[in-house]
């Protein structure tokens, strides 16, 4: 199984005015995730399922590599994938999905922890910025500390 982590692209600012569920992509966000999905299709020969967490930027981010990759399913938004899910939510979704390559799209710092606790029994420090991908490859399934941490790039890399 193969797991692709994506951060979704840059948002508006946290404000009073609006709620973080709320908070939309900028263009430059759009732009930065629409960039970085070109660059995943060299990486990327097919993509089953996306799952991405309710909040708007995370949405638009799944919306726009959805479309850059060719991707014609639903989106499965899903509470799970919210700020403050657990690894062990995470990996019951992904294990009663049985799909063999699976993108999710989330937030830091939830996304650097379940990416540690898929590689290492110990914590791992990672920078997951904005609009960047991480593969992680299981032999099966998912499960803590057996997956492999295959890449992990900055959208830059592609821009």
């Amino acid at each position: 199984m193969n797991l692709y982590v994506v951060r979704h692209g840059h948002a508006e600012n946290v404000s009073l005015a609006k709620r973080d569920f709320d908070r939309l992509l900028t263009s430059k966000g759009k732009e930065q995730i629409r960039r970085a999905a070109i660059g995943w299709k060299t990486l990327i020969s097919q993509i089953n399922l996306i799952l991405t967490s309710p909040y708007q930027r995370a949405f638009e981010s799944a919306k726009i590599t959805a479309e850059v990759l060719g991707y014609e399913g639903d989106l499965i938004v899903d509470n799970n994938f919210a700020p403050g899910c657990k690894t062990n939510q995470l990996i019951e979704i992904i294990n009663a999905l049985d799909a063999e390559n699976i993108l999710i799209v989330g937030h830091e710092p939830d996304l650097s922890n379940h990416i540690s606790n898929f590689i290492s029994q110990t914590q791992v420090y990672l920078d997951i910025r904005r609009a960047s991908i991480a593969k992680i490859s299981f032999p099966n399934k998912a499960l803590f500390s057996k997956g492999t941490l295959e890449y992990l790039i900055p959208p830059e890399t592609f821009q």
